[in-house]
């Protein structure tokens, strides 16, 4: 009896994801754990959490050395200056600071606050008077940009003389917790104890009321001192960017070692607008700086841009790569050498609630930004919104008006930064999408209304209305609610708010967004490099939909739009997205059909795993294995392994399947369907052993 298939049921979504393998977490090396104790006090939140993520030795290893390079002071430099002072002081520590306790001495309470501060000032030692238990006193200059005080005092004490040193706490413990009971010759008070510790040191005595100089006080515990301990341990956050750290996990296995050193932040920002054509993610990112290699008197960079597109699990269901060429006169160079630059495009997308990660890699300088951000496709084309917020807008040339481009409405180009930053002088301009203006108009006498508020406030600081007949709409979905000016306010956080006002001054929709207003007199505007997508490129942005539609299991979708990106453009790419499309949808034929000439002609990897999934799905296993055994002998991919076996299987063959199925266990051990399959496959080997045995006990005459 021939068995039904445990492993191609699924091998036609398998077969569309890249080979690899799928590694479950290593256990942290003793170097890792180390490395982990040691720089956990000049560690982020972010970096803790994304690194307990890791799940290789290798990626582990990756990050530990974006983690110095990111707080290297001299990048260009052979030394990491900030890496040798920092293991001095975990030398230092663990030399001084062990005593008397298990742990190393950099693992301590002093040891935390020696690393993460460096050196005090001054330390004062009281290890031989015999009414303190022992301790230190030390003495810091705080680092003012970081939001600590300009100097501050921190005492460790022995209680019981004995252990570790612990933190001492002006406003939970008081003076007394640093005197040996016994010693005083009348119960002690916090009066009292300070006035005996002021008999030995002055110094020391304030710093037991509060750790900040001239405050102390005896009437009431020192707030302050609270205060700047959560200060001190919040350092991290505020020193040392981890904006490196938070994209992490999904740009590790594309960013080479020679990069590590050269993260650069950026500001991104992405929204979804309807066009003719249906849903298209707008997007921009703005790296603080880019650098350019001068050859032959150009600027010149290669950059290389990763999109990928997730669902809110992390479920890919889209990446694409590409080229991007910069070339600069000296003259445009000189011209916008104070302006940022604006990578800008357009990606038709499919309903729901998405995640978008980007990569920009520049080749020629060896340096990268990442950039992320979520966003949500609505499943039609909503009443009113979202709001574009621009600097100034732009007419496109005729000829570009039936194209397809990163913020480009009706005609117009709009000039928009991630940021949402406006300049206190300039005016700002809305664009907001909605119902056609035709079908507005016709409603009823509608108006449009802008308030603009703090974003910690309702109070509105600006508003102006209009009515819809002098409001532009030149591309049927949206319209222009024209400009206003800033000058009347303050810099700071604002939100606005455009509304549809009906003819009784009801609000019918509202959308809002965020801007912030600077103090600089004039603005300083990205310098945009965008696509234009023209007509011809529509299989490409079918093609896309499809793939989309594909990955999110929703087959039926994703086989029109690749049937119709098909018949635009008969292509290796289309093909192959087509049969998958087909393959998924039970059509095995038709799969066929398509993808049997591309793997005649190509002989593509791709095709040759449809082919395969294709016979055994029609359970023509011989022809099956023609194109398994060439993939096997190609590379080592699990499914191709299991579904090998299958056929061997149920062809009747369980001993050429099993070596199958053990290769497949030893690259992904945590398959229970092969182990169970494996288990069978020996089983039936034993059998038919034990047959062949007793045929050869008792031969027929």
């Amino acid at each position: 009896m021939k068995r039904s298939l445990v492993v191609a049921g699924s091998l036609g979504v398998l077969l569309l994801l890249p080979p690899g393998l799928f590694p479950g977490q290593e256990e942290l090396l003793p170097h890792h754990r180390e490395w982990l104790e040691n720089v956990s006090p000049i560690m982020t939140r972010t970096e803790r959490d994304i690194f307990q993520k890791l799940k290789t030795n290798e990626e582990r290893e990756k990050f530990i050395r974006f983690f110095w390079r990111q707080r290297d002071p001299y990048p260009d430099t052979e030394e990491n200056e900030f890496y040798k002072e920092y293991m001095d002081r975990v030398r230092f520590a663990d030399q001084n600071f062990g005593h008397g306790t298990s742990k190393r001495g950099s693992q301590t309470e002093r040891g935390y606050y020696y690393l993460l501060l460096g050196p005090p000032l001054e330390r004062h030692f009281f290890t031989t008077h015999s009414q303190l238990w022992p301790l230190e006193l030390w003495y810091y200059k705080g680092e003012i940009e970081y939001g600590l005080p300009s100097y501050f005092y921190l005492i460790f004490y022995q209680p019981a003389g004995l252990g570790e040193y612990r933190l001492y706490s002006p406003g939970v413990e008081g003076p007394e917790k640093l005197i040996v009971p016994g010693t005083a010759l009348r119960t002690l008070t916090r009066s009292s104890a300070y006035q005996l510790i002021k008999k030995i040191s002055s110094e020391l005595a304030d710093a037991s009321l509060s750790y900040l100089p001239g405050e102390a006080s005896l009437l009431a515990p020192a707030f302050s001192s609270a205060s700047l301990l959560a200060s001190i341990r919040s350092v991290p956050e505020k020193k040392f960017s981890d904006a490196y750290a938070r994209s992490y996990l999904s740009y590790k296995d594309h960013v080479e070692t020679e990069y590590s050193h050269a993260y650069i932040e950026s500001a991104f920002a992405a929204k979804v607008f309807w066009h003719e054509e249906g849903f298209f993610l707008h997007w921009t990112v703005e790296p603080k700086k880019i650098n350019l290699i001068e050859r032959e008197g150009r600027f010149q960079a290669v950059y290389s841009l990763i999109l990928r597109l997730e669902e809110m699990d992390g479920h890919l269901i889209l990446e694409k790569e590409e080229e991007i060429p910069l070339a600069l006169t000296a003259e445009q160079a000189r011209a916008h050498s104070r302006r940022t630059f604006a990578f800008q495009d357009i990606l038709p997308v499919i309903p729901g609630r998405f995640r978008v990660f980007g990569l920009l890699k520049n080749k020629t300088a060896q340096d990268f930004t990442s950039f992320s951000g979520d966003y949500a496709v609505p499943e039609k084309r909503p009443a009113f919104g979202p709001l574009l917020l621009y600097h100034s807008r732009e007419k496109v040339v005729a000829a570009a008006s039936t194209s397809l481009r990163a913020f480009t409405f009706g005609g117009n180009h709009y000039l928009v930064d991630a940021a949402n930053e406006f300049a206190a002088t300039e005016a700002m301009g809305i664009y907001v999408q909605a119902s056609s203006k035709e079908e507005l108009e016709s409603a009823a006498p509608l108006s449009i209304l802008v308030e603009v508020h703090p974003v910690d406030s309702q109070d509105i600081v600006l508003s102006h209305k209009k009515d819809m007949s002098r409001v532009g709409g030149e591309d049927g979905v949206g319209f222009d609610a024209g400009s206003f000016s800033l000058a009347s306010l303050k810099p700071g956080y604002y939100t606005v708010e455009v509304s549809l006002m009906s003819g009784e001054g009801k609000k019918i929709s509202s959308a809002r967004e965020n801007f912030i207003l600077l103090t600089r007199a004039e603005p300083l505007l990205p310098w945009v490099y965008a696509r234009v997508h023209g007509p011809a490129q529509a299989s490409e942005r079918l093609s896309l939909l499809s793939s989309q539609y594909f990955m999110t299991k929703k087959y039926g979708e994703a086989a029109q739009l690749a049937e119709r990106a098909f018949r635009l453009r008969d292509e290796p790419a289309t093909r192959l997205l087509y049969a998958r499309t087909l393959f998924a949808c039970g059509r095995l034929k038709d799969a066929l059909e398509m993808a049997l000439p591309l793997e005649e002609k190509t002989r593509s990897r791709e095709a040759a795993k449809i082919v395969a999934a294709s016979y055994a799905g029609l359970h023509d296993w011989r022809k099956a294995l023609v194109y398994l055994e060439r993939l096997m002998a190609e590379a080592t991919e699990t499914s191709v392994l299991n579904l090998a076996a299958e056929c061997y299987l149920n062809l009747g063959e369980p001993e050429k399947a099993m070596p199958l199925l053990r290769r497949s266990l030893e690259v992904e051990p945590n398959q229970q369907d092969i182990k169970a399959l494996l288990e069978e496959a020996e089983k039936r080997t034993r059998k038919e052993a034990i047959g062949s045995k007793k045929l050869d006990e008792n031969p027929k005459i």
